[in-house]
């Protein structure tokens, strides 16, 4: 199964995403643990090298989650890497990850790693990873801003669409965040979905999901905030620029007097030039 949340920034989608990993933990993890070990054994009868089992439940994340369990124990998924997700090639047999059976993989950000935009280029083993990940019983949620932005050769294999309108957080006397609730609207087919993206009739469900607790407290919910960090070098710093006038502007190196011209640079969403072809000799891109 692969769901796809969406929703504007800040509306909860990865704090949902969580919500749903907490639920898999709880309602389902020793299930999916013993599953994904009956099926290792299964694949172990036939192997000179046995593969081994699942030391926790088999779920996955390409964030930081910590989920209490118990006292000072606390759960956390196996790292995942959602550029090194894909079947099995001569190319990359060593540089995939492999998951176990029945595992759950919880994905943020999900259109860094699939751009819509670069669908006609999505590698073939890639591409038939998500059309067949059923074969390995695979539950796969992604969140991203828009739902559309996202690689369609991954839409096309979606189950649920789920549309974050709105969360909200109740706090008690102090401020703290004790309940979580948020406010979706689901469709169930990926017709349906471009439906109602177009302004057109579409089925939909509206459906309303609620954690008791403090949800923020199970993962690290600016894990991108690295992002904005300037280099680690010499000089590097945060922009602290003052407001200034236009002949004081003139007075300014080159590079930073750049920055007080609003209009549009040459640079901005120019794409990468073509490499020059040599003469007589052909270009090979690979498939």
């Amino acid at each position: 199964m692969i769901i796809e949340i969406v929703g504007k920034p800040g509306a909860g989608k990865t704090a949902l995403n969580t919500l749903f990993m907490f639920r898999e933990l709880i309602y389902k993890g020793q299930i999916l643990q013993r599953q994904s070990a009956k099926i290792i054994n299964g694949f172990n009868a036939e192997r000179k090298y046995k593969l081994p089992f699942p030391e926790m439940p088999p779920l996955y994340a390409n964030y930081e989650v910590h989920i209490p369990t118990g006292y000072n124990e606390i759960f956390k998924p196996y790292h995942l890497n959602p550029y090194c997700l894909g079947l099995p090639t001569p190319e990359t047999l060593d540089k995939i990850q492999l998951v176990h059976p029945y595992s759950c993989l919880h994905i943020t950000e999900a259109r860094k790693y699939w751009d819509g935009r670069e669908s006609s280029s999505m590698p073939d083993n890639v591409s038939r990873y998500f059309e067949t990940h059923r074969h390995n019983y695979l539950t796969i949620i992604v969140d991203a801003q828009r739902g559309e932005s996202l690689d369609l050769n991954i839409r096309s294999n979606a189950n649920r669409f789920i549309e974050v309108l709105g969360m909200l957080n109740d706090e008690d006397a102090y401020g703290r965040v004790i309940r979580s609730t948020w406010y979706c609207r689901e469709f169930y087919s990926l017709q349906d979905y471009e439906a109602y993206l177009a302004g057109k009739d579409s089925n939909s469900r509206a459906t309303v999901y609620r954690y008791e607790g403090n949800i923020f407290e199970l993962y690290e919910s600016r894990n991108r905030i690295s992002d904005f960090v300037p280099a680690d070098k010499e000089g590097a710093a945060y922009s602290a620029l003052e407001q200034l006038s236009v002949d004081e502007v003139k007075t300014l190196p080159k590079h930073i007097a750049a920055i007080y011209d609003m209009s549009r640079p040459e640079w901005y969403r120019q794409k990468p030039a073509a490499p020059k072809q040599q003469q007589g000799v052909r270009n090979y891109v690979a498939a």
